[in-house]
């Protein structure tokens, strides 16, 4: 595997860039369309600028990892896919459930993989429940109380032009993604609100989405950035979970200790598992270099993309949409 690196605007693009490298993974060339940033980058981690997407695809990567600001994702996908590289790009992968048929479908027709990058599925206590459902123990999931709460990132994701919104669109995400992969369930309705903390905000830091899927389970996701800059940890990933025979409280982000210390004088989380980008980018490895499947495919990216589109019509609407 060789990996080209098609955008690093989101702040994960370095975290993935390390796993990479840790991995021996050879990186072909850094290209931003801010060629400062580009630069920057490539010289923090001693690796080659180009100043186009074509320079870029022109190396001899076979894979591109897309981290660019939203906007991009589905032109980026493109061009990738058609100049034959398989493409590992950062959710959400899209910003229209049209962009990410076209982005699917081109993947098929060049024959490469399409895998989007939502790690929160790679974590143990993800994992361990997924065994645990599949063994039928707690019966049906009935309902699920989620939150993905963190901090105003500022930057490009409060431009609307290239985010596509605040945080109803940067985190549905992950939890969107878990639940498909826990229960590989089909929403029916969904209804949503939006709002702003500060009215000069360009884009809404306060999010709830409500889903109901065709078995009749329903969702609650406080998707908002209310933690303030102050906060000592970034949010969490919670998952309240009502099974007919159970209850289930899961933190996506993994097991932790918390700590506090009066010579540090702050809060500080401490996770004691394996880093889920590291368990993400080793199952990306390892499918490109054995050509196995996407372990996060294209239709996976895809089931986020519909909650978080249909949820921002309806809240922008103030009405329940229906999903076809």
């Amino acid at each position: 595997m060789k990996v080209g690196l098609l955008g690093i605007a989101h702040m994960h693009s370095h975290s993935y860039v390390k796993e990479l490298m840790k991995a021996g993974i050879t990186i072909t060339g850094v290209y931003d369309h801010v060629l400062e940033s580009s630069v920057r980058f490539a010289q923090q981690y001693d690796l080659n600028h180009v100043a186009t997407t074509a320079e870029l695809l022109a190396t001899d990567c076979d894979t591109v990892l897309i981290c660019s600001e939203n906007v991009f994702h589905h032109e980026l996908t493109l061009q990738a896919c058609q100049a034959g590289k398989h493409v590992i790009v950062e959710k959400p992968m899209a910003l229209s459930v049209a962009d990410a048929d076209s982005m699917i479908e081109s993947a098929k027709q060049n024959k490469v993989k399409l895998m989007v990058a939502h790690p929160v599925r790679f974590t143990e206590p993800i994992q361990q429940l997924k065994k645990v459902i599949a063994e039928k123990r707690l019966g049906k999931v009935l309902a699920i109380n989620a939150s993905n709460h963190g901090k105003n990132p500022g930057g490009w994701f409060i431009r609307p032009e290239l985010s596509g919104g605040g945080a109803l669109i940067d985190h549905t995400v992950h939890i969107s993604d878990v639940i498909n992969y826990l229960f590989d369930l089909i929403p029916s309705e969904i209804t949503a609100f939006i709002s702003k903390s500060e009215a000069t905000l360009p884009v809404e830091d306060i999010g709830l989405v409500n889903v109901r899927f065709t078995d009749e389970t329903i969702l609650s996701l406080d998707t908002s950035w209310n933690r303030p800059a102050g906060y000592p940890i970034w949010g969490d990933a919670i998952l309240e979970i009502i099974f007919e025979n159970g209850y289930s409280v899961v933190d996506g982000f993994g097991r932790k200790m918390r700590l506090f210390g009066d010579q540090s004088g702050h809060l500080e989380d401490f996770y004691f598992e394996e880093d889920m980008d590291h368990l993400m980018m080793e199952s990306f490895i390892k499918a490109v270099d054995q050509d196995l499947p996407a372990p996060v495919t294209g239709e996976d990216g895809r089931f986020t993309v519909l909650i978080t589109e249909k949820a921002f019509l309806a809240a922008k609407t103030e009405t329940t949409i229906n999903v076809d």
